[in-house]
Parts: structure tokens; C-alpha cells; sequence
């Protein structure tokens, strides 16, 4: 009966059936156990009976709960099913009520969002002031990017935080490539342990623990960005390089780190001559009155300084120079390292930045500019161009020498501030000195780019007088100028381009091996190519400018007549060139830069020329590129005619004027003159004067400075050439003194370099008679142009007399006048005899050979060519007096004898025209009757006359 599956049923019957198979037997020992369970129920129940009470109240309490239970869950139920009815049909209240809830929620986020937003600007001051720029970047971008929300965008109040997030920006990137600038260039204080600072004898001091910079480039890792730690009390200017990474992680995640690459590469050049400035004036200060108590011992002394001692101050300060340049320099190409490597990490995340190969070029240039800044040291203390003073106005630099010797004066350095109240000394007052830099350094600190490096003062700002003393980079020289110096300058040279090949990366361009090369040849090529390069420089000046081809206002005090300005510069450039060459040993190459330079202002004053007589035509004609003068220049015809003409200088010959005029007549039948082919502006007229004048005057000046030298005495380009160098580097400037000034200029030349020179001479002499011959032409030209529309357009066939001549005639005589006037104040008087010979002849032969042209012609208008003819004369006779237009007077004088008087002088020889000339007069005589349309007989008794006429007329002339 203990099992779970006990049946009570089944026991009771068992223990009922007395049969074998029942448990009648074992009923006795059920009813004893039943009883005994019965004893100890009732003494449980005796002992409990108090919590039995107990729990009966409790169970009825629990039987109510879960009856009341029960009827909540029915209710519940009932009203689900009601809310399910309910909520299955559409209320619109309901959706108002929800729409509601979200707008105010919305505003409760916009609201929450403007309160953080006025919180950004002084926490992103106070990291900005912190220098913990990411954060910083960070912080104002998710700014700007929720107040440029569309949402926001629509809240006018946030329009002056928008403003100011906006502008600090542009504040913050210019912080940050401020801050880029004065730790590449070492202006901060923790830089100081970038460099090292010259220590003695014993040079630079060694760095045992190996480079920082390669430290830094294998503990970090430039593929991942830049975590920075906000909580960190540590300055993170204190690590320079890391701070430079720090700089450029926080440009590129501003978005500007392409504008700030560009900056960097533009500022680089001045940012490098500051740097170099600093130190050479630190130097300086360090050993005071350095070069101008040891100046008398170089060279204009009587004895030349074959170097320094081991034990002479200049030894130190050069030392001291080069080795704290070097290390700075070092430490500037370490920091251009750290960009390149950075910018190339930075590229292969994949972030929105064009690939670093532009970078490369970058990090050449600042090799480039190092390597320039080596080697005009080097020249600086090697070489002395002139004779240097510390209180000397010399020009500085070779190309103010050459400027020098071209002006005759030191002119003022106009990049030279005259006075500025900055240049108080502040370094005489130690206590105003120290307490400035204090000011500065708290401001800097405190809140960075409020002062900016222009308006800082710096050693570099010190005075230009005192800066440059002579030196081509502009710097000040700190000891004389020597080429002894080499055995100083060498050695920390090549110290230093040995180290940088452990900063310079491998994918940067440039080859390892190349870096010392340039010191290889310094001493061979580096003065002809700066000297050829100043000299190329000053020409462009000199013919360059605006005014160069007018004319000079001092042209009286070289010429007889005016010059043009470019001209005579350029001959002083010429001249002062020579000067100089006199005073070094002769080199062909020399010769041939002048030759080349002489070629080249050949082709200026050739296109100079072209241009004068450019010939600009209107659209759908024919494209005729000079004026009609020009062209008859070119055409061989008329230049040899022409050229027949001015082989005479002065001599008469009619045959040789008469070939000219009927050769342009020639060409004005081929292609008949213009309005636009004639040259109408009297100042064009007056330039091509005086560049005729230019030009001989040049070539008479040039030809002169001809001179052949002696092979031997050339300077060779073999390895014998070391006394060369000396006499160039060393004894240049005693050499200079001892000049002749009473002494002819020459360009010294070789036999095959004369035949070059003596060309470019023959071309400027031909230039200047191209210009004469279009002279020449261009007078002919407006003779043949107004004359041709006198004779086509004029009117001849008058009812009354006219006492006026034909305004082509007028304006024939006008254009004389102020030509003759133009010519005469700028051409010799060969030239003007030249230009306007011929012209009586011109106008005489083509009054009677185009009188065909004349369609009809009566006796008043006969009277009135005469009248033409009378005025064209008295003109002329003010400009030559052997002009003589009888011949043309005579021939319309035949008009007014008829043909009876004309067939008897016909008969008795008197005529002095040809039977074509006979025949226009004869014809003109009858040209009024044969157009005479209304009678109709008289026209055909005036052809039967002309006939007859002109067939005696030929009778006549054919028996003569």
C-alpha cells in the first residue's frame, strides 16, 4: 500500500477473500495497524489541534483570493477583447495625441542639443589651451555636424554660434599649421633637444642612444590613427615628433591636411631663410665684431691670407656655423621624415587624401632648398664677387654687381624697410628683453595663434644693414670670404650629407649615392652659370620693359639723334660685361653669351618691326600680314631697285629712279593700295625712325668692342686648369683696381666665334636698312594711293571753273608735310635726302601715265588738273627743291591748244611724248562729245574725229 500505484479498491476486496488467493488472513494485522494509525492520528491531533483550527480559516481565505482571482481574470479578459475592438477601428484623435507625443519629444532632443552645443566653445577652448588638439577636432566636428542639421539650420538664434563654430574652423586649422611651422622649423622651446649645439674642438656631441627619430618611426604604427589620451596630464608638445603626428592627425581628421601640405610646401623657401638667418645672427652674437676687425688681412691687403690657424677665432666661428646649421638642418628634414611617413599612413587607411607620391616632391624640395642654401654658404665664404665693406652701400650679390656696372651708381635695396618701430634694440636692455620673451611665451602657451610669428619678434628681424654685408643669400658674413676657407667648409659638409642618408626615405626620389655630388664641381660650375644666368636676367630687364623701344629722354648725351631706351641699356649691359671679362682670364664662352645675347635683342627689335608695320586686316578680305611698304621691302624687285637708288648716296641717276618708279608701278597694278595699307599713325612713322637710328647707332657701338684674341690665351676646360680658378676666386678683386679705365672695351673672340659676331652686326645693319627702304616705300605708297583716287575719283568734266584742287591732292600734300617733319627729327640727312628723292619724278609719271584713267575731261577740268599738278609742286618744292612737274603741266596744257596745234607740234618734233601718251590726250580731248548721250550725231562726228586724228597722229609719229 506504499506504492504510488496502489489500488485501495483492490486491497479492500483482498483483504475480503477468504480463498487461497485472497488476504482474508492478514485482515486481523490490517485492523491492528488501522487502529494503531487511529491512536497516533488522535494523539497528533491532540498535540496540533490549534494550528489545525488555524488552517481552516487560512484555506478559506486562500479558496476567496482565488475565487476573486478568477472573476479579474474574466473581467480582464472581457475588457482585452473590448481594447482589441476598439483599437481595430480608426480614431483620429488617437493619432493626433501621437503625433503630439513625437514633436514634443523631438523638441525635448533639439533642446537637449542646443544646451550641448553652448557648451562646445569653452570646451573646445580649454583643449585647444590644452593642446590636445584630436579631442579637440573631434569636439567641434560632431558640433558643427548637428548645428548644420536641417532642423537646426531653421533656429535662428544658433545663426551667431553657427557663425563662431564655423570661423573657428578656419581658426583651428590655421592653429594647427602654425603650430605644423614651429616644429619643423624649431621656433618652440621643446625643440631644443631635436638639435645639437656646437661643443668645442670637439665638434657636435655624439648621439650614443641612437636617432629619436628612428625610435619613434618603429614605435609607432602610421596605418592605424591616432589615439589620444584625454585624461593624460603630460604636455604633448614635450614629444616633438609625436607632436607633429599629433598635428597632422588632427589636419586630416579637420579635412585640411591637403590645404596644409600645399601651405607647408609654399612656405617652405622663406621659413628655411628664416631658420638660416636666426642661426647666423645667433652666431654672430656669440662672437662679436667677428669680421670687421679681421677684415684687412684678406685680400686688398698687400699680402693674401693663405688660411687660418687651428687656433684662430674665425675657425671657431665657422665651425660653430656650420655644425649648429647642419644640426638644425638635420632636424628639419627628421620632421619632414615624420610628415612623409605620416601622410603615407594616412593614405593607405583609405581616408579621402590623393596618394602621398605628391608628397615625395615635397621632401626633394626641401633637400633642394637645403642643398641651395649649402652651396651659396659655400660661395659666400669662398668667393668674393666685390670689394665688401661693413659700411659699404655695395649691391649684394653678383646680379646687383652687374646691375652696378650698368647704372654707375649703387641704387637703394627697395626690399628694405627704411624704419619701423620693431627694430627697437631690445637686446641692449636685458631686463626689457627677458620680460618680452615672458609675455610672449605666456601668450603662446596660453592660447595659441593669438600671436602670430609675423608680428613675434625673432633675431631675424634684426637690421638689413648690418645682415647681408655683401653676401649673395643675404646673409651676414661672419668671417672673410676666402677660397682657403674649403679645407673648414668641406669637412662638416660631408659630415652632415652623410647623416641625412639615415633620415632620407627610401620611396622619396632621391638616390643616396647623388647627395654628395654636387660639391664634386662646385668650385668649376657654379660662377659661369650664375654670371651667364645675371646677365641673361639684366637683358630681360633692360629690353623688357614697357618702355624699352621708346625713346630715351637722354638720348642727346650718346646720340645725334634719338635712341631708343631699351638701345642704350643694353649697350651699358654690353659695355659693363666687357669691362668685367677684362678682369678674368678670356673664355669662348663668353663671347658666345654675348653673341647670343646680341641675336636675341636682334629678334626683339625684329619683331619689334613687324609688329610697326603689322597690317591688320578687315574680316573677308584678303589676310595680308604687313603694310604695302613692308612688302615692297621683301619683294626682291622693288628691294633691288630700291637698293640702286641708295648705292648712289647723293649722286643723280633718272635711269635708276625710273627703273624704281616703274617697278612699283608694276606692283600697283598687280595689287592696288589701300587706306590699310598705308601706315596712318604718325607715331609708328616715328618709331621706325628711331629704331633705324637704334640700330646703326648699335651696330656702329658693337662692332667697335671687336677684338681676336689669341687662342692660347683662352682659358681650357681640361684638367689644367687650377691656375684659372685661382686668378678667378682669389685675385679677381686686386686684379680690378689696377684696370685702366683710359683702356679700349673689347670682347675678346676666337677666329670662330668673329665670324658669328661680325653676322649678328651685318644683321643690324640690315634690319636698319629694311627700315629706311620701308621709309622709302611708305612715301611712294601715299603718293601712288591719294594720286590713284585723284585720277578715279576726281571730277574733270566742270561747267564752271573751279579754283579749289582735288581733296586727294590736299591730303596728298598734308601727309607730306608731317612725314618730311617726323623723319627730319629723328634721320640723318642722308637718310631723309634718301626717303624722299623721287617723289617730283613719282608724281610726274603717273599724272600723265594714268591719265586713261580719267574717264572724261573738259577744259575746266583740264584747268583744274593743272591746278593740282601747280599745288602738288609748290609742296614738294618745300621738301626738295629739284622737284619739277612741268612735264605733267605741259601735257594737259595740250587740251587747252586742240588738235590742230597738237597734229602741227606733232609734225615739227616739239612734243616730248610718246604716241601712247599723244593718244590719251587725244582721246580725253573727245571724251566730253563722244558721251554726250542727247545728241547722238555729235557723239559719231566726235568718233569719226577721234579716228581721224589718232590715225594722223600715228602717221606722224611712226616718220619721226
Amino acid at each position: 500500500m506504499k506504492d504510488e500505484t496502489c489500488i485501495p479498491v483492490k486491497v479492500a476486496l483482498q483483504l475480503m477473500d477468504s480463498s487461497s488467493l485472497g488476504l482474508a488472513r492478514q485482515y486481523p494485522s490490517f485492523r491492528e495497524t488501522h487502529q494503531d494509525l487511529q491512536y497516533a492520528l488522535q494523539a497528533i491531533v491532540n498535540d496540533h489541534h490549534q494550528g489545525f483550527n488555524s488552517s481552516i480559516g487560512a484555506f478559506h481565505g486562500i479558496m476567496r483570493s482565488i475565487t476573486t482571482s478568477q472573476a479579474k481574470v474574466r473581467e480582464l479578459r472581457e475588457s482585452l477583447i473590448k481594447a482589441k475592438e476598439e483599437l481595430s477601428t480608426s480614431k483620429p484623435e488617437v493619432k493626433n495625441m501621437v503625433d503630439n507625443s513625437q514633436r514634443y519629444d523631438a523638441m525635448l532632443q533639439t533642446l537637449n542639443s542646443i544646451e550641448q552645443l553652448q557648451l562646445v566653445p569653452d570646451k573646445l577652448e580649454a583643449r585647444i589651451s590644452e593642446k590636445k588638439f584630436l579631442s579637440a577636432v573631434e569636439l567641434l566636428g560632431e558640433a558643427l555636424k548637428t548645428i548644420r542639421q536641417p532642423d537646426m539650420m531653421e533656429i535662428g538664434a544658433l545663426s551667431d554660434l553657427r557663425a563662431y563654430l564655423g570661423s573657428q574652423e578656419s581658426s583651428l586649422a590655421d592653429i594647427l599649421v602654425e603650430e605644423l611651422h614651429n616644429h619643423l622649423y624649431l621656433k618652440s622651446l621643446y625643440c631644443n633637444d631635436r638639435w645639437q649645439a656646437y661643443s668645442g674642438k670637439n665638434g657636435m656631441k655624439s648621439n650614443t642612444g641612437g636617432r629619436a627619430l628612428h625610435k619613434f618611426l618603429d614605435t609607432n604604427d602610421f596605418n592605424q590613427p591616432m589615439v589620444e589620451d584625454a585624461h593624460a596630464s603630460k604636455n604633448p608638445e614635450a614629444d616633438s615628433l609625436s607632436y607633429i603626428r599629433l598635428l597632422l592627425e588632427s589636419l586630416n581628421n579637420l579635412g585640411h591636411l591637403p590645404n596644409a601640405i600645399a601651405t607647408v610646401n609654399q612656405r617652405l623657401p622663406v621659413e628655411l631663410f628664416k631658420l638660416v638667418d636666426k642661426t647666423n645672427i645667433e652666431v654672430d652674437q656669440r662672437h662679436p665684431s667677428s669680421l670687421t676687425g679681421l677684415k684687412t688681412r684678406g685680400y686688398h691687403g698687400k699680402t693674401v691670407d693663405l688660411g687660418l690657424n687651428e687656433n684662430d677665432v674665425r675657425v671657431t666661428i665657422i665651425h660653430d656655423l656650420l655644425c649648429t646649421l647642419y644640426s638644425k638642418f638635420e632636424a628639419v628634414m627628421e620632421g619632414y621624415r615624420v610628415i612623409y611617413d605620416v601622410v603615407k599612413g594616412i593614405t593607405k587607411r583609405g581616408d579621402s587624401l590623393q596618394d602621398a607620391e605628391s608628397w615625395k616632391h615635397g621632401f626633394a624640395e626641401v633637400w633642394q632648398l637645403i642643398q641651395s642654401e649649402m652651396r651659396s654658404l659655400l660661395h659666400d665664404y669662398l668667393t668674393q664677387s666685390d670689394s665688401r665693406n661693413a659700411q659699404s652701400a655695395a649691391p649684394k650679390g653678383l646680379h646687383n654687381v652687374i646691375s652696378n656696372m650698368v647704372t654707375g651708381k649703387a641704387p637703394r635695396d627697395r626690399n628694405k624697410i627704411i624704419f619701423k618701430l620693431s627694430n627697437t634694440d631690445i637686446n641692449s636692455m636685458s631686463g626689457l628683453k627677458e620680460d618680452h620673451e615672458d609675455l610672449q611665451h605666456i601668450l603662446k602657451a596660453s592660447v595659441p595663434g593669438l600671436v602670430s610669428e609675423s608680428l613675434r619678434p625673432a633675431v631675424s628681424t634684426s637690421d638689413n644693414n648690418n645682415a647681408s654685408d655683401g653676401a649673395a643669400t643675404g646673409h651676414k658674413l661672419l668671417i672673410e670670404p676666402s677660397v682657403f676657407n674649403i679645407g673648414l667648409l668641406l669637412p662638416p659638409s660631408l659630415s652632415f650629407l652623410n647623416r641625412i642618408k639615415e633620415i632620407v626615405p627610401s620611396g622619396s626620389g632621391i638616390v643616396l649615392s647623388t647627395l654628395p655630388s654636387f660639391l664634386d664641381d662646385f668650385l668649376v660650375n657654379v660662377f659661369y652659370p650664375s654670371l651667364e644666368d645675371t646677365i641673361r636676367d639684366v637683358f630681360n630687364q633692360t629690353t623688357g620693359d614697357l618702355d624699352a623701344f621708346h625713346e630715351d629722354v637722354n638720348w642727346a648725351r650718346v646720340s645725334r639723334k634719338p635712341i631708343m631706351k631699351g638701345t642704350i641699356a643694353f649697350l651699358d649691359l654690353i659695355t659693363a660685361f666687357c669691362k668685367m671679362l677684362d678682369t678674368i682670364p678670356p673664355d669662348q664662352a663668353f663671347g658666345q653669351l654675348t653673341i647670343d645675347l646680341l641675336t636675341s635683342y636682334y629678334d626683339k627689335c625684329y619683331e619689334w618691326y613687324k609688329e610697326l608695320v603689322a597690317r591688320h586686316h578687315s574680316e573677308g578680305a584678303e589676310a595680308i600680314d604687313m603694310k604695302a611698304s613692308a612688302r615692297w621691302t621683301q619683294s626682291d624687285t622693288v628691294r633691288s631697285a630700291v637698293a640702286a637708288v641708295w648705292s648712289l648716296e647723293g649722286e643723280t641717276s633718272i635711269e635708276s629712279l625710273k627703273k624704281e618708279t616703274e617697278v612699283e608701278m608694276n606692283e600697283q597694278a598687280s595689287n592696288k593700295i589701300t587706306s590699310s595699307d598705308l601706315i596712318t599713325d604718325r607715331k609708328v612713322i616715328q618709331s621706325l625712325c628711331i629704331l633705324c637710328t637704334s640700330m646703326r647707332w648699335l651696330a656702329s657701338k658693337v662692332v667697335q668692342l671687336r677684338h681676336i684674341e689669341d687662342p692660347e690665351n683662352f682659358s681650357r676646360n681640361d684638367g689644367g686648369n687650377s691656375g684659372r680658378l685661382r686668378r678667378r676666386w682669389t685675385l679677381i678683386d686686386s686684379v680690378r683696381p689696377q684696370r685702366d679705365e683710359n683702356k679700349p672695351i673689347y670682347l675678346p673672340m676666337t677666329a670662330e666665334t668673329v665670324s658669328a659676331f661680325d653676322g649678328v652686326v651685318t644683321s643690324f645693319q640690315e634690319l636698319a636698312t629694311s627700315i629706311l627702304f620701308t621709309l622709302h616705300a611708305e612715301a611712294r605708297c601715299r603718293v601712288l594711293y591719294h594720286l590713284d583716287k585723284c585720277i578715279l575719283e576726281g571730277n574733270y568734266c566742270l561747267d564752271n571753273p573751279v579754283l579749289t584742287p582735288d581733296a586727294n591732292v590736299l591730303a596728298l600734300n598734308t601727309d607730306i608735310v608731317w612725314f618730311d617733319e617726323d623723319i627730319s627729327n629723328a634721320l640723318p640727312p642722308k637718310e631723309i635726302a634718301f626717303i624722299e628723292c623721287g617723289l617730283g619724278a613719282l608724281m610726274d609719271h603717273i599724272l600723265v601715265s594714268q591719265a586713261s584713267s580719267i574717264k572724261i575731261l573738259n577744259q575746266e577740268g583740264a584747268e583744274r588738273m593743272k591746278l593740282n599738278i601747280m599745288v602738288l609742286q609748290q609742296n614738294l618744292k618745300n621738301i626738295d627743291e629739284s622737284a619739277d612737274l612741268s612735264r605733267a603741266s605741259r601735257f594737259y596744257s595740250l587740251y587747252g591748244g586742240g588738235m590742230d596745234g597738237l597734229i602741227a607740234n606733232a609734225k615739227a618734233g616739239k612734243l616730248e611724248f610718246t604716241y601712247d601718251e599723244l593718244k590719251v590726250i587725244v582721246e580725253l580731248y573727245f571724251s566730253e562729245a563722244m558721251n554726250n548721250r542727247r545728241e547722238s550725231s555729235s557723239a559719231l562726228q566726235a568718233r569719226r574725229s577721234l579716228n581721224e586724228n589718232l590715225l594722223a597722229l600715228s602717221e606722224i609719229m611712226w616718220s619721226l
